[in-house]
């Protein structure tokens, strides 16, 4: 009997040699991801030269066909922590925006109101903020520092109910007690 072919050999597919293809190139994303994981972790004190560093990844040659192909600012930031170093230097202020509820917003109306009746020649939004007890601030929840801003939204709605009014314009902008006249 002559050799028996296999049953992809006459059809042109070689399932053996795209199964190891595969195999390899899950393999090679493999090592290099377990490369770039280590070097992550490596974080080296300045007892270790640029040299001594660089000779160290280069015996470790996935390590160093990984690390090879990054750019020197990816470079540096994961040697000197990456993502804690971003983490710490990102304020918490910033992370994250809050919107009034109405019981805020309702609650900071009657006190630009309140304040603006008390005020002779009008005040701008800063000058309202500054004029708040922060007494007042923490009844209603709101931080000083995010105050001013906050205010925005209520004095725009306190205009459009005419119970407050403005004159001029933009960064001259003063808030007036009552209907315009």
């Amino acid at each position: 009997m002559a050799g028996k072919k296999t049953a992809g050999a006459g059809t042109g597919l070689d399932i053996a040699a795209l199964f190891e293809q595969e195999l390899q190139a899950r393999n090679e994303d493999l090592r290099r991801q377990a490369a770039l994981t280590m070097f992550f972790k490596l974080h080296p004190t300045n007892k270790v030269s640029v040299e001594q560093f660089i000779n160290e990844l280069k015996q470790h040659k996935d390590v160093w066909a990984a690390v090879s192909e990054m750019g020197i600012l990816d470079f540096a930031e994961n040697l000197i922590g990456g993502a804690k170093v971003k983490a710490a230097a990102k304020p918490d202020g910033e992370s994250k925006r809050t919107r009034l509820s109405e019981g805020q917003k309702n609650s900071l109306k009657g006190i630009i109101v309140s304040v603006l009746s008390s005020a002779n020649g009008g005040l701008s939004r800063t000058e309202i903020a500054d004029n708040i007890s922060n007494d007042l601030l923490n009844t209603v929840g709101v931080d000083r520092a995010e105050l001013a801003n906050k205010l925005r939204q209520p004095l725009g709605e306190l205009v459009a109910d005419h119970k407050i009014h403005t004159v001029g314009e933009k960064r001259l902008m003063k808030y007036h007690h009552g209907k315009k006249k």
